[in-house]
């Protein structure tokens, strides 16, 4: 448990939770203790520049959101965990639907514009993963997600 003294600030990563890496029960805490969330916001940016060759115009498109994601894959017992470690690393364009349990959190799940529907806050496209073992660590899978503000990620294609 920790103390604070001071300011506030936002600690830690408790409370993701994933859904859509093996199409069935939630990836929580049980599955894998998450270490690290880091969140970019990207776009393409043309340059348009005047008769002097200075840019005078700068164009922003294709507005997208990666996060990255490390976990330590854990479970009660070893064949579970070892389960988890390739669900955790499902094909390229899996959507997984990530949830802050602190609704006033919603870096993950929230409705931003990055998103095109507001049905599909939370929902991201898992674009790569990485498994990293070690003699001296433990196991860690990275995983790559993105979100484009003109996909709509939500919608159902039959």
């Amino acid at each position: 448990m920790a103390t604070f003294n001071g300011k506030y600030v936002v600690w830690g990563v408790n409370g993701i939770t994933a859904t859509g890496f093996d199409g069935s029960e939630p990836w929580t805490a049980a599955k894998g203790e998450v270490q690290s969330v880091s969140v970019s916001n990207n776009s393409d940016v043309a340059e348009v520049k005047n008769g002097n060759g200075e840019v005078s115009l700068l164009v922003f498109s294709n507005q997208n959101r990666e996060t990255s994601i490390e976990v330590v894959p854990s479970s009660i017992t070893l064949d579970t965990v070892q389960g988890d470690i390739e669900k955790l690393l499902p094909p390229s364009g899996t959507l997984i639907t990530l949830v802050e349990s602190d609704t006033d959190l919603t870096t993950l799940d929230g409705d931003t514009d990055t998103v095109k529907e507001t049905g599909g806050a939370g929902v991201w496209s898992y674009m790569s993963g990485e498994l990293s073992r070690s003699n001296d660590a433990e196991t860690r899978i990275s995983m790559v997600l993105k979100q484009y503000a003109g996909c709509d990620l939500d919608a159902t294609l039959t």
